[in-house]
């Protein structure tokens, strides 16, 4: 059934992007699939796909260019897609917006003026409409719907109205026969583009190289990117050493970038051997790196770190040094999203507690990640399955983050809540828990209460009291 293959993230993408290969009223069709969906979208994984450049045949010259796959989307599926985004777009969590901005700056990828103008929207910040904050005016617009819309069954017939009073629980539980459905059977009239370039991905939430044949050929460089491995070389392992700038290997690094998409320059890096660079100039490197402008895309920054930094993470069997730390604050400077999404997920698969990657992640977040780049470190944590070094982790972050925005607390307390079961009896999970109840109580919303009882009622560990008191106190709130 269509209801319960939207419990899979995966599945509820395929079928976002059917529903947008539909007519012009497809970004109403994929607006219902969002509301059907239980919990929070997983737009940060969807939109990195969208963004992903990928290798196609340039239709005036023949020529093999990098494109971004949502501009290799039909005309009509990309129209909708634009309107489905201008319908939500408060609601998009800050990292998708980021991304999504710097790939539709390339004017270039759009030939279709009602594209263009939608672009511009979009980059000029016109197209951000401020929700309704207002108790008042929320209440009345739900009492509005409920007279004009409410069936002798008490089920909701709009598919864009979304009662905000049903818990996160009950909603997760209620029976999907009742909402509004994408049928499977509209798989049968999907736009056959929109099926190759996406239901033969690979998950969108890890993003992994797809090994398929155009992968394979990217992944063999041409002569015109071998031939700059000996300069590269040389800069790096003879020059280098020098701590003073040199404005020729900025060129070199700079035409690098133009040339190779991010799959080559992962090669390229291999194939220079930039695992046996020394850590002072693995630093320097970075130094270097940083004075590059324009600045580096996302795809070509996460290349290079994971290229510079996730293979000399794996292979530690001792605490970091203090250089390789020194390396990735500075590479972080610029490039905090790219280095957080490479890094973070790979590392915290592999660490367990007390081991050299556990104290890395948590050097990573205390020293080499500046307090306002903190929010990019959530959804690489919260795309992984609940551990206890994740629950270190988020402990830390807590820490230092000043303030959470609403759209970044609910994804983070829906992972907690899904995972107390299975943490019933950690004390670190259960101090996690308590910080959020006290510091955090002007966040929880009266539809995470249900979710929250229920991960209270499985704790086991001696410190269940003081959580039920502290719900206590922030339900008499509400």
């Amino acid at each position: 059934m269509a209801g319960t293959s939207l419990h899979d993230p995966e599945r509820a993408v395929v079928l976002l992007l059917q529903a947008l290969s539909n007519d012009q009223n497809g970004f109403l069709a994929a607006h219902r699939v969002l509301q059907c969906f239980p919990g929070p979208f997983p737009w940060i994984s969807t939109m990195e796909n969208l963004c992903m450049k990928v290798p196609t045949v340039d239709e005036l010259t023949g020529e093999m260019i990098i494109k971004p796959k949502l501009v290799l989307l039909p005309l009509q599926t990309q129209r909708n897609l634009f309107r489905l985004l201008d319908l939500i777009y408060p609601q998009l969590p800050a990292p998708a917006i980021q991304l999504w901005l710097q790939t539709i700056s390339v004017e270039n990828d759009f030939s279709d003026a009602w594209l263009l103008y939608m672009r511009q929207r979009f980059l000029t910040g016109s197209s951000i409409q401020t929700p309704l904050q207002s108790p008042e005016v929320a209440q009345s617009l739900y009492t509005l719907c409920k007279q004009l819309n409410q069936t002798p069954h008490g089920h909701f017939k709009l598919g864009w109205y979304k009662n905000r009073c049903v818990s996160m629980e009950d909603e997760q539980t209620m029976d999907f026969e009742s909402r509004p459905q994408i049928e499977d059977k509209e798989t049968d009239h999907v736009n056959d583009d929109t099926n190759k370039l996406f239901m033969d991905s690979q998950p969108l939430s890890s993003l992994q190289e797809a090994h398929t044949e155009a992968s394979e050929e990217i992944a063999v460089l041409p002569a015109s990117i071998e031939a700059h491995v000996p300069k590269l070389k040389q800069f790096l392992y003879l020059n280098m050493e020098s701590e003073s700038l040199d404005h020729e290997f900025l060129s070199e690094l700079n035409k690098l970038f133009d040339l190779c998409s991010p799959l080559q320059l992962e090669t390229l890096f291999s194939n220079v051997g930039i695992a046996q660079l020394s850590l002072k100039c693995l630093f320097q490197l970075c130094v270097h790196l940083d004075t590059v402008s324009p600045d580096i895309s996302y795809a070509h920054a996460k290349s290079l770190a994971k290229s510079l930094f996730l293979d000399r993470v794996l292979s530690l069997t001792s605490p970091a040094s203090r250089t390789l730390t020194a390396a990735l604050s500075m590479f972080c400077n610029k490039y905090a999203y790219s280095a957080c999404s490479s890094l973070i997920g790979p590392i915290l698969i592999q660490a367990e507690p007390g081991t050299v990657y556990a104290d890395f992640l948590c050097r990573m977040v205390s020293e080499c990640i500046q307090p306002h780049q903190l929010h990019l470190c959530f959804s690489p944590i919260l795309d992984t399955s609940c551990t206890e070094v994740a629950i270190i982790i988020l402990h830390l972050l807590i820490d230092k983050k000043d303030k959470f925005c609403q759209s970044e607390f609910d994804p983070f307390l829906n992972y907690l809540c899904e995972a107390a079961e299975k943490f019933s009896k950690s004390v670190t999970f259960s101090k996690l828990l308590l910080v959020l109840l006290t510091s955090k109580p002007n966040l929880i919303q009266l539809a995470h209460l249900g979710p929250l009882t229920s991960a209270l009622n499985s704790n086991q560990t001696f410190m269940k009291k003081s959580l039920q008191n502290a719900l206590r106190k922030v339900a008499d709130q509400k």
